[in-house]
């Protein structure tokens, strides 16, 4: 298995892409900083992946890709439209909304959870960041700030694998780069996940992982739940940085997923009326919040 991870990190490197261990059998990065310290260098890959069978992470921003990640629904969690069900159907259908818009084949990858990974080259000069939600039901980007878990790693034992014959990433269709550069609200027939169903996802990582991951897990769902009680406008804002702080934190120790943190904190802003008038305004405030966290680690018997 250390074998075939080294091969697969190297290959991505030689790709042009750069590339950071994950904790193994995780999606966790295994190193701090991860997005400066992700490297081409082969002679560190080795170094890197001869110790132990790490996951692979690919970092988007560095490499110049941004990645469509289509999910499948957690348990109870429905579009409200009987012809979307997952975040492929999703993508189908802002297809269709957008004339002459097609979906370029590109380098795809599948996910141990049944979902997939559309992998592309970001345009010369354009500035991309993750999304959460903000296209539709089941459907996250990934680029500067986010990676992808690479080739060949494991979580529960079922492997990200290769699907169909295109090796490289295809450059991102145009109509693609304004809807995520633009950053939507949710199509009306693929919606943001309703609080119910994000507030059962946040439980059900509090029963899951490490002790320690459990615990992280349960800062994240207080300080979400804590967010969305918000209803008066004063003081919101102000709220949602230091959850993001607090979330950066975790994430910079490597307890929680940096994209699953930001996914969850977005719902919980849009739930207590963030982002109505300004939609950039959670955006902007959750990677403030965020990137202060993730200079300070914290763990179990940490000071927050």
């Amino acid at each position: 298995m250390r074998a075939k991870l080294l091969a697969s990190a190297l290959h991505y490197a030689e790709r042009g892409m750069y590339v950071h261990p994950l904790l193994v059998g995780a999606k966790e990065p295994r190193w701090l900083n991860w997005e400066e310290r992700a490297t081409r260098d082969p002679d560190l890959i080795e170094r890197t992946w001869g110790r132990a069978p790490f996951n692979i992470g690919v970092a988007c921003g560095p490499s110049g890709l941004v990645a469509l990640d289509l999910d499948v629904p957690h348990e109870g969690e429905v579009s409200g439209s009987p012809e979307i069900v997952d975040g492929m159907t999703m993508l189908d259908s802002l297809a269709s909304r957008n004339p002459g818009a097609q979906i370029t084949p590109t380098l795809m990858v599948q996910t141990p959870s049944g979902g997939w990974h559309l992998v592309y080259r970001a345009p010369a000069g354009a500035a991309v960041r993750n999304t959460a939600r903000t296209l539709g039901f089941c459907l996250d980007t990934r680029a500067a700030g986010g990676y992808i878990v690479g080739i060949g790693s494991q979580v529960d034992g079922i492997s990200y694998e290769l699907v169909g014959g295109v090796t490289e990433p295809a450059v991102l269709p145009d109509w693609l780069l304004t809807l995520i550069t633009t950053a939507p609200e949710p199509p009306k027939s693929g919606g943001a996940p309703r609080r119910a169903d994000v507030v059962a996802r946040l439980r059900e990582m509090t029963r899951q992982g490490t002790r320690e991951q459990r615990w992280a897990a349960g800062i994240l769902r207080s300080e979400c739940d804590e967010l969305a009680a918000m209803k008066q406008a004063g003081g919101r804002n102000n709220r949602l940085n230091l959850a993001a702080y607090r979330a950066g934190q975790l994430v910079a120790a490597g307890l929680v997923d940096q994209a699953v943190a930001e996914e969850h904190l977005t719902e919980a802003a849009q739930a207590a009326g963030l982002g109505v008038d300004t939609p950039r305004e959670i955006e902007k405030t959750l990677r403030s919040g965020m990137s202060a966290g993730l200079s300070r680690p914290r763990r179990m018997g940490g000071v927050a």
